[in-house]
């Protein structure tokens, strides 16, 4: 028992989680007359699982649009404004994709620049190892994200950014029956990091835009 107590003891120790992300930048803001104006496009899921495709909520752009503004970089059209436009066009979200349709879209709103982002992928692995009468399941769940800035007249892609958020956790089975922690909830985990990965993305762009600015 004291064995299985130092195997639970050390399997609680190692459950935890961790991040990998992108270098964080000094952003020096861009005064009010230089700074482009952006429209931002809902979030996409292009990881192939139609499970995400509940996460792609509205509070999400609501807070791009946030994280944009806050780094005093862009001028962002209002959100109402981009949908009210969509539906004179007949256009969803996605129709922005199509380069002809966000020219005819960003001259309509005036916009020099479209901001998308996609969950780009979501990756998960089980690892198993055993000893003695333990057995450690350790799993690992990467998310990566992606943003580009897209010029409206010429198609240009302007800027670009990655996120990609690793989550790791430990579960530990022994004597068959006595196990520390349970499987995480990948939707969760998922969801939780485009929420957080928001800022990094928005930071990221807009540092490349600044940097470059006289």
């Amino acid at each position: 028992m004291k064995r299985l107590f130092y195997v639970l003891l050390i399997a609680g120790l190692i459950a935890t989680t961790g991040c990998i992300s992108g270098t964080s930048h000094t952003i020096k803001p861009i005064s009010y007359e230089k700074r482009l104006l952006v429209a931002v496009a809902d979030l996409q899921n292009r990881t192939g699982n139609p499970e995400y495709d509940s996460l792609m909520v509205e509070g999400l752009t609501g807070s791009l649009i946030h994280e944009l503004n806050e780094t005093e970089c862009f001028r962002v059209v209002e959100r109402q404004r981009l949908l009210a436009m969509l539906e004179e066009l007949k256009l969803g979200m996605t129709g922005l994709l199509d380069p002809k349709k966000t020219k005819e879209a960003g001259r309509m709103l005036g916009v020099d620049a479209i901001f998308f982002v996609n969950l780009a992928s979501v990756r998960y692995n089980l690892d198993v190892t055993s000893a003695f009468l333990a057995k450690t399941e350790t799993e690992k769940i990467v998310v990566t994200l992606d943003a580009r800035l897209v010029a409206v007249e010429t198609g240009e892609i302007l800027a670009t950014a990655k996120s990609s958020t690793r989550h790791w956790k430990a579960i530990a089975t022994a004597l068959g029956f006595v196990t520390t922690g349970q499987k995480s909830d990948q939707k969760s985990v998922v969801q939780d990091t485009m929420e957080s990965s928001l800022k990094e993305l928005a930071t990221e762009i807009a540092w490349q835009l600044s940097k470059n600015n006289p």
